[in-house]
């Protein structure tokens, strides 16, 4: 972990910019992580049963991005190193506290998902925000989630060897979709239409503001 926070670390002093996280932004960032976890804890306990029962096993992944969300959404709104782990830990943290049925391995998620996409957006060097790199960044978790999910939980034993190929696409399509176009469409529109995130990397981009 050290030598990844140093790597981190050592890359954003490369691009050139003030990458320390500010109070503002570590509470910007643990209150919005609170409220996704409350979404997460929606998603686990009601969704994700709901999901099985309308949409059969097979096509269950498809609401899997929403798991995803707790690291792009703060991450593409402050736009520093770190962001993404600590914003999809804390949320799995929460959700935890607020009583998950998946109990403490959500913790194990939270962090290895946070990190998924963390390792994305150290490849742009926190630089580079457009379509492709958000739907990069959502669909990264898949990565741990698909087959976490396989070898801890036994999830596609019901499925032949075809179906398990679609039920794991789907989990990175899902992250690209939800977790990538959803959330750069709605903090877009959000930013670009009241003075909530001026204060941030992202508000600051789009209405030009240095």
């Amino acid at each position: 972990m050290r030598k990844f926070y140093n790597l981190v670390m050592r890359d954003s002093r490369v691009s050139g910019k003030g990458q320390k996280l500010t109070t503002v932004e570590l509470t910007f960032t643990a209150i919005l992580s609170a409220l996704v976890g409350a979404v997460f804890l929606f998603w686990s306990n009601v969704v994700w049963d709901l999901a099985k029962l309308t949409l059969g096993l097979l096509f269950t992944p498809i609401i899997y991005g929403m798991w995803f969300i707790g690291a792009t959404l703060p991450a593409y709104i402050v736009r520093k190193p770190g962001v993404a782990i600590l914003g999809e830990f804390l949320a799995a943290v929460f959700e935890l506290a607020y009583g998950t049925q998946f109990a403490s391995t959500v913790l194990l998620y939270g962090f290895m998902q946070g990190l998924m996409t963390e390792l994305v957006l150290l490849a742009t060097r926190y630089r580079r925000w457009g379509w492709a790199t958000m739907m990069a960044a959502g669909a990264a978790p898949a990565l741990w989630a698909a087959p976490a999910d396989t070898l801890l939980y036994g999830i596609t034993a019901p499925l032949t060897r075809e179906q398990s190929l679609v039920f794991w696409s789907l989990y990175f399509v899902s992250g690209a979709l939800i977790a990538g176009v959803l959330v750069k469409a709605l903090v877009d529109y959000v930013a670009r239409n009241s003075s909530i995130l001026d204060s941030f990397a992202v508000g600051r981009e789009l209405k030009g503001v240095a």
